[in-house]
């Protein structure tokens, strides 16, 4: 039995990819406690979640089904939990007079889920080792940041971003129950300040001595 915010699923099905075996969602059972939600789309882009108060007594790898996604996708007008026993899948809708259920089937995977975690480790022992100012930058696609953004916006207002060194920028909420990474296409020297972006800061200045 699985049972977690639902809109953490429905985040991370942002973030799946085309084909076996990055097209599934691993939901599993937090060592400390909760359940982790896992997803990625073959290297460029990852999402990690953790619900502290989920539970979950199996590891199950979820096929983003449209529909369950759909009754899935929070809304900040109420919570939504989502419940899998088996097969068949109930997400509640809390509200402050009534509640609302949905029940569909659930789509598993047989495929083995990426090796994610490993990668992960990697980051974080590069994030230890790396100093507080960085030396290098990142050149990122664009069409990856803008699914990072979009997909966070459904569950947070405002965002943290953070890279080091031409390492993945990590995009997280404020609540940090939800990070989504986006890989560097490669790791670059700083970009110079543009020119005219000097100019154009000491432009105020000119004026007022003109005036």
């Amino acid at each position: 039995m699985l049972q977690l915010n639902s809109s953490l699923v429905a985040i991370a099905a942002e973030f799946t990819g085309k084909y076996a075996p990055y097209q599934s969602i691993e939901i599993s059972p937090a060592p400390k406690g909760g359940v982790f939600v896992a997803s990625t789309d073959r290297g460029n882009i990852a999402c990690l979640a953790h619900d502290p108060s989920g539970r979950a007594d199996e590891t199950i790898k979820l096929l983003p089904d449209p529909e369950l996604m759909k009754f899935c996708r929070g809304i900040k007008t109420a919570d939504r939990e989502l419940r899998i026993e088996g097969n068949n899948a109930l997400v509640t809708t809390f509200r402050k007079s009534t509640n609302e259920q949905r029940e569909t089937i659930v789509n598993r995977s047989i495929s083995d889920f990426p090796p994610l975690a490993g990668a992960i480790s990697a980051c974080l022992e590069r994030w230890g080792s790396t100093p507080s100012v960085s030396a290098t930058a990142g050149r990122y696609e664009a069409h990856y940041v803008e699914r990072a953004l979009k997909g966070l916006a459904t569950t947070s207002d405002s965002i943290v971003l953070s890279a080091f060194d031409g390492g993945p920028l990590r995009i997280q909420t404020d609540k940090a129950d939800v990070v989504v990474l986006v890989m560097p296409q490669v790791a670059e020297k700083i970009p110079s300040i543009p020119e005219w972006l000097s100019d154009y800061a000491t432009s105020g200045e000119l004026i007022a001595t003109s005036c």
